[in-house]
């Protein structure tokens, strides 16, 4: 199908038909559409979405894809999350999946790439260490163990150059606690507390740094990157065909764990 009119406005070839989109976001809007040999026309109805909303589709497609890929290279044994960001929803999210649909997998894959921060990490921290000390069971079988709102079973992490602030104190934590292997590229040190300040007119915006922390070495972490145990990049002509090296990495790493 090809779209001749948006709203009544007709569309030549040298027309940059997007200036007609402008400010119709959650707004009806009529389209021509005719077949691509031009024989048959109709007119339709669409409600066009902003950016943002596209950007969000884009996000949950992707993770959505990453979900799927797991599974396949995993034969279904692993579960993939990805956390966006440090904040409520994220973690419920995150818990939900993991403890839900994912509680019965050998292993879990905890996806931080391009995590802009928060102040998650202590949850996570407990959440994703938790260790079995009791077992509920009948004569034939094992119902239950405890601790049972925490994960148990072994898992990777996943990290890249777009990992911020509480973004980047994760990777430190996983690492300093022996949770499970790094998997990506290196994290900028930015693990930081920054308070913003504005002009009254919110002209000028900027960030500065009260509060930061240090490492169980007692390293400064900012501007101290972690370095992830397995550096692996996504190289330009595999990521752009679909082919996610790092998580393929994840998998083979975690799948190494979960047979032992």
């Amino acid at each position: 199908m090809v779209i001749t009119e948006i709203d009544g406005q007709p569309i030549t070839k040298t027309d940059d038909f997007v200036k007609y989109l402008n400010h119709k976001a959650g707004k009806y809007t009529a389209l021509k559409v005719v077949t691509a040999n031009g024989d048959d026309s109709e007119y339709v109805t669409i409600k066009p979405i902003s950016l943002g909303e596209e950007r969000s589709l884009l996000y949950k497609r992707w993770v959505r894809l990453n979900e799927e890929e797991v599974k396949k290279l995993s034969n279904g044994k692993l579960g993939y999350v990805h956390i966006p960001g440090m904040s409520d929803g994220p973690y419920r999210n995150t818990y939900e999946k993991v403890m839900g649909k994912y509680y019965e997998c050998d292993g879990l894959i905890v996806d931080t790439r391009f995590n802009g921060g928060g102040d998650l990490v202590g949850d996570l921290s407990m959440f994703l260490t938790g260790t079995t000390f009791m077992q509920y069971a009948t004569e034939d079988r094992t119902v239950g163990y405890e601790p049972a709102f925490r994960w148990t079973k072994p898992s990777v992490a996943m990290a890249n150059e777009a990992n911020y602030s509480d973004g980047h104190c994760f990777t430190c934590m996983y690492e300093d606690l022996g949770i499970g292997k790094l998997i990506g590229m290196p994290t900028p040190g930015t693990c930081s507390f920054a308070g913003w300040e504005s002009l009254q007119n919110d002209d000028l915006l900027w960030g500065s740094i009260p509060v930061s922390a240090k490492n169980k070495a007692g390293e400064w972490l900012e501007n101290n990157e972690t370095i992830p145990d397995v550096q692996v990049k996504n190289m330009p002509g595999k990521i752009d065909k679909g082919i996610d090296q790092q998580l393929e990495k994840a998998v083979e790493e975690l799948l190494k764990v979960t047979k032992n």
